[in-house]
C-alpha cells in the first residue's frame, strides 16, 4: 500500500545524539516507527498531525522535563521503558525531556476513519471524547503495541490483517479505561481521569506530588480535583497517597534488606520518624516489627 503519512523522527523529536536507526512500515491506515538513538542529549517534542497517534517507551528513561497539551503545561512525570503517550487527531503535544543516552520508542500512528469505523457509532462518539495522556502504563495496550513492533521487523503478506486488529484492540482498550456505558460517580472524576491520576501517583515514586500537580494533570482547579477525587475514591488525594506509599513500603519490608530510612525515602515519607509514626497507625507495629514478623 501506499504511504499516506510520513514521520521524520528528526523533525518531531529532534535531538543531538551520535547513531540513529529508524525503522518503519505503513499499512495505509497504520503506520509504526521504530526510533533507536545513541548519544542521545535533550530531546525536544512536538507532534501534531491529523492522526491518532501512541507512543511507547521501549529503553531508556526519560527523567525530566516538560510536557505542554494544546499549549496547556502539564505536570512531567518520569517515563520508563512500557509507558505509553496518546495523542488523538488534530491535538498538539509540545515539551522536552532528558534521561538515558541509549533510548528507543514505537510511534505508532492510526486514520482517524479507520478508528472510528472500527468501533462502530456508540463507541466511536466516546473516542471523539478521549484526552490525551502522556506517560500512563496498560498492559493491554503495551500487549498490542509489541505486536506491531513485531510485524514492523518481520513482515509478512498479512501483517496488515494483524496490524489493523491490534490497532483495533488499542482504541477498544482506550474506550474502555474511559468508562464506556458508564457514568463517572456523581460529582466525581471519569474513569479515565481517576486511571490517569492514580497512575500518576503510583509512578511518582520517591518524589513528592502535590495537590497542584495531580489537578493541572486533569486540567481542572485544585479544589475541583479534591472534592472529585473523594467522590470517586472515598478519601482524600492526599490519604489516598499515604495508603498506596504505606503499601509499598510494606511489600519492601517483606522483600528487600533496605532500612526502615532508605525505605522511608524511596516511597516519598519526609523522614523516618515520620514514617515509622504513619506506619504504627495502620499497621498497629512498628516497620522494625513488622519485618521480624514476616521473617519468623
Amino acid at each position: 500500500m501506499r504511504e499516506t503519512f510520513c514521520f521524520d523522527p528528526d523533525q518531531i523529536r529532534p535531538s543531538r545524539y551520535k547513531t540513529l536507526v529508524h525503522e518503519h512500515e505503513s499499512w495505509g491506515n497504520v503506520r509504526a516507527d521504530l526510533v533507536k538513538r545513541t548519544g542521545l542529549q535533550r530531546q525536544e517534542t512536538r507532534i501534531a498531525h491529523s492522526r491518532h497517534t501512541f507512543l511507547m517507551n521501549l529503553k531508556g528513561e526519560a527523567r525530566l522535563g516538560e510536557n505542554f497539551i494544546d499549549g496547556r503545561r502539564i505536570s512531567f512525570a518520569a517515563r520508563r521503558p512500557g509507558s505509553i503517550v496518546y495523542i488523538p487527531a488534530h491535538s498538539e503535544w509540545t515539551g522536552w525531556d532528558e534521561g538515558d543516552a541509549t533510548a528507543s520508542y514505537l510511534l505508532v500512528s492510526v486514520e482517524r476513519e479507520f478508528a472510528a469505523c472500527t468501533l462502530g457509532e456508540i463507541a466511536s462518539d466516546r473516542l471523539a471524547e478521549l484526552p490525551p495522556s502522556i506517560g500512563f502504563r496498560d498492559g493491554t495496550i503495551e500487549m498490542a503495541l509489541q505486536k506491531i513492533a513485531i510485524e514492523l521487523k518481520y513482515p509478512d503478506p498479512i501483517s496488515v490483517t494483524m496490524v489493523e486488529s491490534q490497532a483495533a484492540q488499542l482504541f477498544v482498550r482506550l474506550v474502555r479505561l474511559n468508562g464506556l456505558n458508564q457514568e463517572a460517580v456523581r460529582g466525581g472524576l471519569s474513569s479515565f481521569d481517576l486511571k490517569r491520576a492514580i497512575g500518576m501517583i503510583e509512578t511518582s515514586g520517591h518524589q513528592r506530588l502535590s495537590l497542584g500537580d495531580l489537578a493541572r494533570e486533569i486540567g481542572v482547579t485544585r479544589f475541583h480535583f479534591c472534592r472529585a477525587f473523594k467522590q470517586s475514591t472515598g478519601m482524600t488525594p492526599h490519604a489516598f497517597i499515604v495508603q498506596r506509599r504505606l503499601k509499598r513500603s510494606s511489600d519492601m519490608l517483606r522483600s528487600t534488606d533496605l532500612s526502615a530510612t532508605e525505605i522511608a525515602l524511596e516511597c516519598g515519607f519526609g523522614s523516618s520518624s515520620h514514617f515509622a509514626i504513619a506506619f504504627k497507625r495502620a499497621f498497629g507495629t512498628s516497620p522494625t516489627e513488622f519485618r521480624r514478623s514476616c521473617r519468623v
